[in-house]
Order: structure tokens, then sequence, then C-alpha cells
């Protein structure tokens, strides 16, 4: 907006506040784990956005299959969560490269919070013309670590290293290395998933992003 004329001095920035995470009971989360056939032993990393080409899945099925089947032990389970367009040649894409099995496509989630709960970890591999993403604020809401492709809205809200783990846009190398450096450091884990929870309670909670909108206003008001 500054570069399309108006005055730096009068453009203000806020962005959405995060839904906070929903509570769900155990029992549904032991039934979801029993539908899905989620094992003790597996790693489980949701994605969650529409099938369409911003989002990046095919670099994140690209991903997929440069990964091993396990690391330290565990089994690599991705969870897609939405539908759209790229549905059949998404799928079309994990057969041929040969992690079929290791896909489960969810489809469209009315709520999403079950699946969050179950996951291990959340991975967002957005093109660079994708805005916020709210999936980031879903990761730090919910606990979990999360490996973010540095699009536009990632290079604004995250503190790469800190919050998130964040790799080059449409480069499934790169994602695939920082999976596998996220699941193997439990202790990088921890601290993404802390930095992330006081994230969402300093900048993006409802009692935040409403002080900045008082501050604002009250910054107007006096300077009428």
């Amino acid at each position: 907006m500054i570069q399309g004329g108006l005055p730096a001095e009068r453009v203000f920035h806020i962005t959405n506040f995060a839904d906070p995470a929903r509570a769900v009971a155990a029992d549904e989360l032991h039934a979801l784990r029993q539908r899905i056939g989620v094992l003790p032993e597996d790693w489980i990393m949701v994605t969650a956005g529409r099938l369409i080409d911003v989002k990046g899945h095919r670099y994140l099925v690209d991903a997929l299959s440069r990964l091993p089947a396990e690391i330290d032990g565990q089994r690599l389970r991705l969870v897609v969560l939405g539908d759209g367009d790229l549905a059949a040649p998404l799928a079309e894409q994990a057969r041929q490269a040969g992690v079929a099995d290791r896909i489960l496509w969810a489809g469209w989630q009315h709520d999403p919070a079950p699946w969050f709960h179950v996951a291990d970890m959340v991975v967002f591999p957005s093109r660079d013309a994708e805005t916020l993403g709210n999936v980031i604020l879903e990761a730090w809401a919910y606990g979990k670590p999360l490996v973010a492709s540095a699009f536009r809205g990632a290079r604004e809200i995250t503190r790469p290293g800190e919050d998130a783990w964040v790799v080059p846009c449409d480069d499934g190398a790169a994602l695939a290395a920082g999976i596998e450096h996220v699941i193997r450091n439990p202790g990088l884990q921890r601290q993404m998933v802390a930095n992330g929870l006081a994230r969402i309670e300093r900048d993006f909670s409802e009692a935040a992003v409403i002080a900045q909108y008082r501050a604002l206003y009250a910054h107007l008001l006096d300077n009428r």
C-alpha cells in the first residue's frame, strides 16, 4: 500500500488472532488413532490446506520420497488434511514415488483439532505467493514442532530456528533435510514448541491483538 502511494504514517498492520487450541477428549483421540492405524512407533506429520498449487504439496510428497521409511526407530507417516483439484495428481505422484502407503489423504476436515493433537509435527510447504498461512499459528497453538517453507507469510512471522524450522520454497530436498533434522533433535523440538506457544500468547492471542487495536485507536484519537 505504501508503494502504491499511501502515506506510511497512515498505514498500520495488525494480524488476525489465532484460535486457541481446542481440547479433545482422550477417548476421541484414541478412536482416531485406532481408525487410522497409528502405532506407538509412528511419527505423524500433519499438513493442512487446499490441494492447490500454491500450497506446495508436490514438494512435500517429493520430500517424503527422499526420507527413509524410519528415523531413529520411528515410522514416518504423512496425514494430508484438505481437498482440491490436485488430489488425483498428488496421489499419482505419491504412487510413482513409492510412498503412497505412507500417506493418508484425510480430505477436508470441518474440525482439524483432533488431527493436530495426534500430530508429532506440522509441515507447511507453501510456495512464495502464500500470505499468512494460519497453519503456522495452529502448529504453535497446538504445541507442535513446525517445519515450513520460506514463503512470504513465514518470512513475516516466524523466527527461523527458534519457533520454526524454515527451508527454501519449492525444494523437496531441503524440505526432507529440514524434517529429518527436526526429528533427530528432540531438544530443538522442545525449544520450538515452547517459543511457538509464547508467540501465540504474546503476539497472536485474542487479548494481544485487541490490545494492538486499542493502542492504535488511542494513538489516532490523540493525533486527530
